[in-house]
């Protein structure tokens, strides 16, 4: 099926949500190639499919907040540190360099000293008695969890966030319980709590809203950039609820608003164009699949070594196979397995084979 993005993994600029996930890019639904392929002997196509397809959706769940976090530390952290010391060697200086040694580690993926950091910094804080530190480290906290795919663990933690918050006096609608909100809603659906995802996103979404019109779209950007957030999430779980049209419009609503702010060229804006193809691919509206797809693939061409590149050729050559438009379908899927094979990215790998096993099987 397609890949619901999330990177991952798209982005938080504040003390809450400080990282900026990735967006993980859908494939190509396999199941409607099975009425194409020849039964083999074993092993029956039905269970095959359905064998593909769990372990699709685990590393759907992996990627869709897969790739480094990148922190930007927010005006409530800086402003804590503002009021600190110079001196390195008092004892809130020395916390706020092993919290930055551990976002650094978090950043390059080494994750269980990381953790290991931050229990310290937790420590720490709590000898000085520091409210905002305490809460803070919770927040990377829970942003590492949700990092190595412990879900459970970042709802938990990011539920502790927001009630510290509460105590401090934050309302609900504020910008960084929104921001949390929007995360445990995708939690939720990570978790396959999808009900409680869509009650999630969509009270998000309504608050966020009715901020943007009172702040007017000059005063609007970090509210509009979660809102796109949030959208693409909100975009994935229509997708995981097979209400594809609905996924369509929140797709384009999310790369119209991640684009403005970011521009084009950006992995996160064509992973988003990648997974609006695959939910017009779902849809049967195949020329809109190819336009969407054909975009992604000019764009990236102008990002050096993409790794996700070699994904949207193996989607459009699995969008020629699902129209029985082998010739085509050959060319870029063979295409996406050498660069798949050159950039060691496993997931292109794992399409590109998909899609030439199945052009071997119609061909017979």
């Amino acid at each position: 099926m397609f890949r619901t993005a999330t990177a991952s993994s798209l982005a938080s600029r504040f003390f809450i949500s400080i990282n900026h996930p990735r967006i993980a890019p859908l494939t190509i639904p396999l199941a409607s190639f099975t009425n194409h392929a020849p039964t083999n002997g074993g092993m029956s196509a039905l269970q095959h499919q359905h064998n593909r397809r769990q372990e699709e959706e685990q590393q759907r769940k992996r990627r869709s907040v897969s790739g480094p976090l990148r922190f930007i530390a927010g005006s409530s952290f800086l402003s804590w540190f503002s009021k600190k010391t110079d001196d390195e060697n008092t004892p809130e200086s020395q916390l706020i360099t092993i919290i930055k040694r551990s976002i650094l580690s978090i950043q390059k993926e080494e994750y269980q000293k990381a953790e290991q950091m931050l229990h310290l910094a937790l420590k720490m804080a709590q000898d000085l008695q520091s409210k905002d530190g305490i809460t803070y480290i919770y927040d990377i906290m829970a942003n590492l969890a949700m990092e190595v795919g412990d879900f459970a663990k970042a709802e938990k933690l990011f539920v502790n966030v927001m009630q510290r918050l509460f105590s401090d006096g934050f309302l609900e609608d504020h910008i960084k319980m929104l921001h949390i909100s929007s995360k445990i809603a995708h939690l939720a659906q990570l978790q396959g709590h999808l009900d409680k995802a869509a009650q999630g996103f969509e009270w998000t979404l309504a608050k966020l809203e009715e901020k943007l019109k009172q702040l007017g779209d000059e005063n609007g950007k970090e509210i509009r950039e979660l809102w796109g957030i949030t959208k693409n999430w909100y975009a994935q779980l229509l997708m995981d609820s097979k209400r594809f049209a609905e996924a369509k419009q929140a797709f384009l609503q999310a790369y119209e608003a991640y684009t403005e702010i970011h521009g084009m060229l950006t992995e996160e804006g064509l992973t988003i164009l990648n997974n609006l193809s695959v939910a017009c691919s779902n849809l049967e509206d195949y020329a809109s699949a190819e336009r969407f797809l054909k975009e992604a693939i000019a764009l990236a061409a102008q990002i050096p070594d993409l790794s996700e590149a070699g994904v949207y050729k193996a989607n459009l050559g699995l969008l020629y196979l699902q129209q029985g438009l082998l010739r085509q379908a050959s060319e870029f899927c063979t295409f996406a397995w050498r660069y798949g094979k050159q950039h060691k990215h496993e997931e292109t790998v794992i399409q590109a084979n998909y899609c030439l096993e199945q052009i071997k099987a119609m061909q017979k």
